[in-house]
């Protein structure tokens, strides 16, 4: 607990909030502990002991939003399907813990918020001052970097399952509309691309689908997407075209389109699923404008 004398040097409502968040969090880090090692003790109870062999407990720790909480885990032997010896926390397994290194979920998404906004070096600042937690701004990028190979994975495999025709989503429409463009980013570290026409940038694909409009609220004249997915990747032309109809797959029933209306720029990669049955382009109205303006001389020609 605090000692607090008002003989000492004065106290502010700011510090004593601080002081106060740190402790409480604190106390939160020693009871999640507690709470931790008494779920293993009733998992090595209620576990099956002919299938999983207790080999000790671990000391380890995770990182959380409250600060680091210390606990140990016990690690048990296991046969898996395939026949093979691995070793596993039950622990883990039934908290479904889904972290990155030791890094709590909680925190992840704290994190991933942050770097969306702002650099990673402020990021892992805001991370300490919202917190009671300290990360470094390499951490920060760690988790960002794992965070896109999972997704990099999840994504590989929805395509794999398009390709054996095992994607079926449930909304059903007969026409589809799809929004594409490229955005141009500043590169940094070895993701730089080299070369004087790059300078220094790449593109990123962007794609986004919906089946119509609907209004923002009852009485609003503003009308919003419906039914709206989205999906972007630094992929080569035809590897985004198999993450966009994945995407898709997943989502919407793909026998039931009829007709599919792509809007977009007029770039090459845009225009990978022209030539299929039912797909129809349209250059969006900003680029149709500048074609008008680039290739009509006078004002007053444009206009008729």
């Amino acid at each position: 607990m605090l000692d607090i004398s008002l003989n000492e040097n004065e106290i502010n409502f700011k510090d004593l909030e601080a002081e106060i968040y740190k402790l409480v969090c604190e106390e939160a880090c020693k009871i999640m502990a507690q709470i931790l090692m008494e779920i293993d003790d009733m998992l090595l109870e209620k576990r099956d002991k002919k299938e999983y062999r207790c080999k000790g407990k671990k000391h380890t720790n995770i990182k959380t939003i409250m600060g680091t909480v210390e606990f140990d885990k016990r690690i048990y032997e296991h046969i898996n399907s395939e026949g093979k010896k691995e070793y596993v926390y039950l622990l883990d397994e039934y908290l479904k813990m889904d972290t990155i290194g030791h890094i709590s979920t909680n925190l992840i998404e704290k994190v991933v918020e942050n770097v969306t906004e702002m650099s990673y070096r402020e990021a892992a600042k805001n991370i300490e001052s919202l917190t009671n937690q300290s990360i470094s701004h390499a951490t920060a990028w760690n988790i960002i970097q794992k965070i896109g190979e999972k997704i990099a994975e999840l994504e590989k495999q929805d395509i794999k399952l398009f390709k054996e025709n095992k994607l079926r989503g449930e909304k059903e429409t007969k026409i589809l509309f799809q929004e594409m463009d490229g955005l141009w980013l500043s590169m940094q570290g070895k993701d730089r691309p080299k070369g004087k026409k790059s300078r220094g940038k790449k593109e990123i694909k962007l794609a986004v689908a919906y089946d119509g409009w609907v209004k923002r609220s009852p009485g609003s004249n503003e009308y919003i997407t419906h039914n709206k997915i989205a999906c972007a990747g630094f992929a080569s032309s035809k590897e985004f075209k198999e993450l966009v109809d994945a995407t898709i797959a997943k989502e919407y029933n793909i026998d039931e389109i009829e007709i599919k209306i792509i809007n977009g720029d007029g770039a090459s990669w845009i225009k990978e699923s022209l030539g299929e049955e039912g797909v129809y382009f349209q250059l969006d109205p900003f680029h149709k404008s500048q074609a008008v303006i680039r290739n009509v001389e006078t004002k007053k020609m444009r206009t008729n």
